[in-house]
């Protein structure tokens, strides 16, 4: 993974890095998602991940991406519009970049394609923690694009993205 942040890093900038790593986490997405519906089925959960109740569902995207080298992903119900995924030993992380804002920005595309397949809608995320600016683990925020839009703009302004969910009301 930080061959790559290098490699899309080179003659860009942070927001254009970030945007292009995003992108190709969204494209990487389908074929997660296909990846996580074979897997389902060879583990004998089915095949389609929207079916599964939440109680099997969380457990089974974390044994998945476990498996699959990216890491724990723990869910946390944190409001009825916004859940988190948590994990202390995500793979895009750079321990040693020194960044200064979250930086798994290829999880977050990815994860926002991975979760809103699973919704059959659109499902935003967003990182608010992260190992690689030195937070104790990554937390990624996910629900709908408006919650995530508040969220963003109460931290934007200063405030917490806790103090931010809780302005949702």
């Amino acid at each position: 993974m930080p061959a790559l942040h290098s490699a899309l890093a080179t003659e860009r900038s942070a927001v254009e890095t970030a945007t292009l790593l995003r992108e190709v986490g969204y494209a990487t997405g389908a074929a997660v998602s296909a990846q996580f519906e074979r897997w389902l089925t060879e583990h004998g959960r089915g095949a389609v991940p929207g079916s599964l109740p939440a109680e099997e569902f969380w457990p089974a995207l974390d044994e998945f991406f476990q498996e699959t080298g990216w890491g724990s992903l723990r869910h946390v119900a944190l409001h009825p519009g916004v859940g988190a995924l948590d994990s202390s030993d995500w793979a895009e992380v750079l321990p040693e970049s020194g960044a200064f804002q979250p930086s798994c920005h290829l999880s977050v595309g990815m994860l926002a394609e991975v979760l809103g397949r699973v919704a059959s809608g659109g499902v935003a995320v967003l990182e608010v923690e992260c190992r690689s600016r030195g937070d104790a683990r990554c937390r990624h925020l996910f629900g709908g694009e408006e919650a995530l839009r508040s969220v963003f703009e109460q931290a934007s302004a200063g405030q917490s993205y806790t103090d931010g969910i809780a302005h949702l009301g």
